[in-house]
């Protein structure tokens, strides 16, 4: 039987941050035979301009990736370059950064649920509800970055070698009462959310995909399980050689890979691994996505509990570097953030980055095949996509090729 197949393009795709393009090819109902997904994101460089610069830059400069998540770039960076030059964290420097990163999901996750709301809310009243509650669960999440990070966006207390300044015991039991109040907001919204789900039309299986998952940690990350289990078996393709050239000349991200094949990372994938969460699909990285707000609001607490608020959280460093590489490692609210950096001599010699959304992109592609394409903007929702975070790459200027790609060969973890 030989299929005659369109082509069905979405571009630019909705309610999703950064430009997304969807190259769908479909039968003639509509179902889609192969699904491309491409960030369309013009590339900026960070990577190319940090090299040469001072390693406290760094967390500086890659917080700036987006707006959206910026202390994970900012802790996998820290991280990246404390594993380069040999400098371990306090413990309540590493308490801290944690719940900055806690405060961050906390604020992220629900944003999500604003994206995915028209889908499955159409009474404007219950939607209009839902969005009060949303928000004071992201000021919340905003408020806590603030006071553990120094600021609620680009979180100017996470440095090199732990976090810049405690916090004081009255912020410690406003943030305990904050937290309270938000497992109140939460327990109410993801009842409301999961009712949702549970009446709407979305296809059985839609989504489900069958991919391999990775994740480092339940809730922080750990560069340790990356560097060991999974770097080395790290590869790329550009997205000419994957997509083939008609369709990948126009992508502008690099196509990750474990042991040849594509990953899936982010809520489902951590509670895949850490809590044996088996289903699979659209609807279960949406509600996988509702439990993880709950784990966190409960680690934050502990935390909280746990934190000596007169503790030591910096540690300064005694080595600038002698160019061995660093891998740091953070589950940002969108999967497993990896940074790589080399510093000889206290300056960056070497830096890469792999956000979380770059390993998802070519697995949103390959999600929507076997379902009607209009059901293609729900299954990228539900990964809720970072695009921005996820461009690092740049081929062709005017026509010409300038380099292959913005990343040397690989290096063995621990050598420059």
């Amino acid at each position: 039987m030989v299929l005659n197949l369109e082509t069905v393009v979405i571009a630019p795709t909705t309610r999703n941050e950064g430009h997304g393009k969807f190259i769908l090819e479909v039968d003639e109902g509509g179902v889609v035979k192969k699904g491309s997904f491409l960030s369309m994101v013009t590339v900026r460089g960070f990577e190319k301009f940090l090299v040469g610069r001072e390693m406290e830059f760094a967390p500086v400069a890659t917080s700036r990736f987006c707006g959206l998540c910026p202390p994970t770039h900012a802790t996998a960076s820290s991280e990246a370059i404390e594993r380069s030059i040999g400098v371990t964290p306090p413990h309540h420097g590493l308490l801290l950064r944690e719940l900055c990163n806690i405060g961050n999901h906390l604020h992220d996750h629900p944003l999500q649920q604003v994206l995915i709301l028209p889908d499955f809310v159409k009474d404007p009243g219950k939607a209009r509800e839902a969005l009060v509650r949303i928000q004071r669960m992201r000021r919340i999440g905003q408020y806590i970055c603030s006071v553990a990070g120094g600021e609620a966006i680009h979180s100017p207390y996470i440095r090199i070698g732990g976090m810049y300044t405690n916090i004081s015991e009255a912020a410690r039991n406003r943030l305990i009462e904050l937290l309270t109040g938000y497992r109140q907001y939460h327990e109410e919204q993801k009842g409301f959310m999961e009712e949702a789900f549970d009446s709407s039309d979305v296809p059985e299986g839609l989504g489900a995909v069958d991919v391999d998952v990775m994740a480092t940690d339940l809730i922080y990350g750990s560069s340790e399980v990356y560097a060991n289990e999974y770097h080395p078996h790290y590869s790329e393709e550009l997205p000419a050689n994957y997509y083939g050239k008609d369709v990948g000349v126009e992508a502008c991200t690099v196509i990750p890979m474990l042991r040849g094949r594509i990953v899936e990372v982010g809520p489902r994938a951590r509670l895949w691994k850490f809590r044996g969460y088996k289903e699979k699909g659209t609807m279960a990285l949406n509600r996988a996505r509702l439990e993880e707000i709950t784990v966190r609001v409960e680690r934050g607490l502990e935390i909280l509990r746990q934190l000596n608020t007169r503790a030591n959280t910096l540690n300064r460093p005694v080595s600038y570097g002698d160019g061995d590489m660093g891998i740091g490692v953070n589950e940002a609210p969108r999967g497993t953030n990896v940074h790589l950096a080399s510093v000889k001599d206290g300056r960056i010699t070497y830096y890469k980055a792999m956000p979380a959304t770059m390993w998802n992109i070519p697995v949103i592609g390959k999600a929507t095949e076997g379902f009607h394409y209009r059901w293609a903007e729900w299954v990228m929702r539900a990964y809720d996509p970072c695009i921005s975070c996820a461009t690092h790459l740049l081929v062709i200027n005017e026509g010409k090729v300038v380099e292959d790609r913005w990343v040397r060969p690989e290096v063995p973890y621990g050598q420059a």
